[in-house]
């Protein structure tokens, strides 16, 4: 378990040793999530979705295109039109 001050600036230092273990490094984002009375920093990991492949159906920007712009499917999908 590691302490730390918050400063009159309303800032915390996160010690080498944590920045180390989390790889922390200048500029990197972190993320504060709140539960309860308890506050959770976590690094973001930008490179999250570069491990998942084919997560979406391939030609989704061509399947997006046609429910978006084919009016005549789209009412007929909210049961506007037969």
């Amino acid at each position: 378990m590691e302490e730390t001050v918050v400063t009159r600036g309303s800032q915390i230092t996160l010690t080498k040793e944590i920045r180390e273990k989390l790889n922390i490094k200048e500029g990197d984002r972190l993320v504060l999530n709140i539960q309860g009375a308890v506050l959770v920093v976590s690094k973001k990991d930008s490179r999250v979705f570069d491990k998942i492949e084919s997560f979406l159906p391939d030609k989704f920007e061509d399947i997006m295109k046609k429910i978006r712009f084919d009016v005549k499917e789209r009412l007929k999908r909210f049961g506007i039109t037969q």
